[in-house]
Order: C-alpha cells, then sequence, then structure tokens
C-alpha cells in the first residue's frame, strides 16, 4: 500500500466518513482466563462503529495471524485476543490509557491485575496491502513482547 494511501485510510478511518459499520463480535476470540498472578498479554484492535475495508482487513488478518502462531497461548491464556469498540462504553479511557487517535493493534501486559506496559503495532496500516508481511509482522511482534 502506498503511503499516502495509508495516510488517507488512517485520516478517513478516524473521521468514519465513507465506512461501513461491523460489530467486533464477527471476529472476536479469546483465549481463557489466567489467574491474576499469571502475567498475560492481550492482543487489543482498538476501532470505531463504522469501519472501511481496510479496518475490517486489518482486524481479520492480525487475528488470523494471531490464531495461526499463538493457539497455545490463546488457549492457556498468556494471550488474549480483544478486539474493541471504543465507541462503546469504557472507550475513553482507553482512548486516554493507550494515547490511540485512530484504529490500532496495540499488544497490552498485565501483571497482578494491573496494566504494566503496551506497544502499537503502528506498522500495520503500512503492511496492510501485504499478507504475508502483515503476518510476518505481526507474529514477531507478539512473540517479542510475550518474551519480554
Amino acid at each position: 500500500m502506498k503511503p499516502l494511501l495509508v495516510v488517507f485510510s488512517v485520516v478517513v478511518c478516524s473521521l468514519t466518513v465513507g465506512c461501513q459499520g461491523r460489530g467486533s463480535s464477527d471476529v472476536a476470540r479469546t483465549g481463557s482466563a489466567v489467574g491474576e498472578d499469571v502475567p498475560s498479554v492481550t492482543a487489543y484492535y482498538f476501532h470505531r462503529t463504522a469501519r472501511c475495508p481496510a479496518c475490517l482487513g486489518i482486524e481479520v488478518r492480525a487475528a488470523e495471524a494471531i490464531e495461526k502462531h499463538f493457539a497455545e497461548e490463546l488457549g492457556d491464556g498468556r494471550l488474549v485476543w480483544m478486539p474493541f469498540n471504543l465507541d462503546e462504553p469504557g472507550g475513553e479511557a482507553y482512548e486516554k490509557e493507550f494515547d490511540l487517535h485512530f484504529n490500532s493493534l496495540v499488544l497490552s501486559r498485565t501483571e497482578g491485575g494491573r496494566r504494566v506496559k503496551h506497544r502499537t503495532l503502528d506498522k500495520v496500516w503500512s503492511l496492510a496491502g501485504d499478507g504475508v508481511q502483515f503476518e510476518e509482522y505481526v507474529k514477531n511482534e507478539v512473540e517479542r513482547f510475550l518474551d519480554e
């Protein structure tokens, strides 16, 4: 995807102009809960109610990459996949906590029942047009975050 097109897509999706709505439950998949004393990582896909094809594609590709490469971690609760609509209750708190300005894939570590760090995977927009590189990027970033 060309850089100008990426910027345009981000702006359009941020403003929800010309996007079509779809609920996050369409691709939401989560692992089982772990105890508060066990560190876990949540892979959030933050979005708005109205979304364009690029936004929807990023969510679907991220879910596929995570499920493909982290089935064991999803199964035992060390990793949770959590699409979240920022227009729903609690959205403003997430926007503030993670400094969100547009739809974003964010990894967040929880230890002792509280979030201790997070990382926004900014390259998902520039890699959205290349399925192989997108998958590899998400896989590598989640692996790295789980190992930290």
